[in-house]
């Protein structure tokens, strides 16, 4: 094998010599500005060392994803027999097939196989029967009471002196939208992550002094009040009652057996007109496809009292984050692999099953240190959509207004359909620590991608990057969905004794 060098110590082209020194193979390494690999063209020979027998052309984009392949096969003559070209386009995920056709003495558009290892999704999504929801609902339910009796187990730290106290900021998730006389549910966390992405919350952060040791070192040792609701342990579900005429109210955290102890936080209310005031829905909707780490939205005839709506995807209980008389905001338990699911929801007599697809974005690595004038490949993918069946890919937006909204956010000046004539999901990757590094060919460290059915014909969507570091430090990768898909509609079912 001979290697050929350029004038920056890379290797340009090798050669493959057979013994007698004829030449089998050649392949050409050509480096573009700003590619992170170079573009491949190899030739083969036929055993004269001169006729070509085979060339095959890769193409990549400046982060290393893959984009074309063209094979060509010949015969001694010079003409060519068989080839085949593949094209990939790396912001649709989608591939395009061609083969040669020698009569036509042109490429041919064909279909491409499936990748390996993947599967069909189902083309329709299956319903439960009556006695699969309620057994699956009766295993979330012990569930969940095995859960909350772990918690409550739990052994509070002994107060010992000394104790130090650290002002750490929590958050309190409430809806958007707060509607004077309504009864409205949330959750206090002491960190809402991901959940800042979602439409149709607020989160409202408080800066809460946690003591090192004893019962006031968590959400357990404190209480939630608001608008007169009385005191609500702020480690579980909180509800009350938006007071009205008024432009606003308090809520406050409370230390458990000491009342002076407190911190308080002023939340708006927009003014709303009466007849304003949306028709509550008489059946159960939900998102098409939910986002592990974000919240799912379902619409139904709710109460507005989380404490008394249950939920699970499966037989796996999920929190409720924040509830209206018509929409909930559903955690997502972190078990719940990504693909098809069934939502449940129950409040009061109704329970309702909708089928949902769960999405899931990872990177590899997550974060990691550079060191300034350092490059690396971070490697996403989304998974869960692939396995979404046909008749959930349908045009729509879900809940009204909520994704260009989100979108107008993450991506000003994006100009979006109101309504939609494509079934597509939009998968938004920004850099969050834009200071440091820098994401190779992204426009304001912001990568979008258009989605569609084709796009996971081959299985997950992946996408690779290349991060700069542009001075010493942190990098990591962030990303939402917004899909543009019509919501879902519920099995619905009565738990009155004896209804199916």
């Amino acid at each position: 094998m001979e290697l050929v060098y350029d004038a920056s110590g890379n290797v340009a082209e090798t050669k493959t010599l057979s013994a007698d020194g004829k030449l089998m193979e050649k392949v050409r390494y050509i480096r573009r500005p700003g590619f992170y690999v170079p573009q491949q063209i190899s030739t083969g020979y036929w055993p004269d060392g001169k006729s070509v027998r085979t060339t095959s052309e890769m193409n990549y984009d400046a982060n290393t994803n893959f984009t074309r392949e063209i094979i060509r096969v010949y015969d001694q003559s010079g003409k060519q027999t068989k080839g085949i070209k593949l094209t990939h386009d790396p912001f649709t995920g989608i591939y395009t097939c061609y083969h040669w056709d020698v009569k036509a003495a042109a490429y041919q558009s064909n279909k491409c196989p499936s990748g390996e290892g993947t599967s069909e999704g189902p083309e329709l999504t299956q319903e439960l029967t009556y006695a699969e929801v309620m057994r699956k609902l009766a295993f979330a339910r012990r569930a969940q009471a095995v859960e909350q009796k772990v918690e409550r187990m739990q052994p509070t730290t002994p107060v010992t002196p000394p104790i130090t106290t650290e002002s750490r900021e929590i958050d309190v998730i409430l809806p958007a939208v707060l509607r004077p006389g309504d009864r409205i549910s949330g959750s206090v966390v002491v960190d809402a992550g991901h959940y800042r992405e979602t439409p149709g919350i607020q989160i409202v952060p408080m800066r809460l002094p946690f003591e090192s040791k004893g019962a006031s070192a968590s959400l357990r040792g404190w209480t939630f009040e608001a608008a007169g609701s009385g005191r609500q342990l702020a480690s579980g579900p909180v509800t009350f009652i938006v007071p009205s005429g008024k432009s606003g109210f308090n809520i406050t955290l409370r230390e458990v057996g000491n009342p002076t102890h407190a911190v308080s936080q002023r939340v708006a209310v927009a003014k709303t007109r009466q007849d304003s005031r949306p028709q509550q829905p008489r059946n159960f909707t939900a998102a098409a496809i939910c986002l592990k780490g974000s919240l799912c939205a379902v619409r139904g005839p709710l109460s507005g009292d989380s404490t008394k709506t249950f939920a699970s995807f499966g037989s796996r209980p999920a929190p409720i984050m924040a509830e209206t008389a018509d929409t909930a905001y559903i955690g997502i338990p972190s078990k719940v692999p990504p693909g098809e699911a069934h939502l449940i929801v129950a409040d009061g007599f109704l329970v309702a099953a909708m089928p949902v697809d769960v999405a899931e974005i990872s990177f590899n690595p997550g974060q990691r240190e550079l060191k300034k004038g350092q490059s690396m490949i971070v490697y996403s993918q989304l998974s869960g959509p692939e396995e979404m069946p046909d008749n959930q890919w349908r045009p729509g937006v879900f809940p009204p207004s909520v994704s260009p909204e989100k979108a107008h956010n993450l991506i000003p000046g994006l100009e979006l359909p109101t309504k939609p004539q494509e079934a597509a999901i939009l998968l938004v990757i920004w850099n969050s620590t834009p200071g440091p590094i820098s994401l190779r060919g992204s426009k304001n460290q912001t990568f979008t991608f258009k989605l569609t059915p084709q796009s996971f014909d081959r299985g997950e969507f992946k996408y690779k990057f290349v991060a700069d570091a542009v001075q010493s430090g942190r990098f990591k990768l962030q990303a939402s969905l917004l899909p543009f898909l019509a919501p879902v509609r519920g099995q619905q079912f009565s738990l009155r004794p004896g209804a199916r």
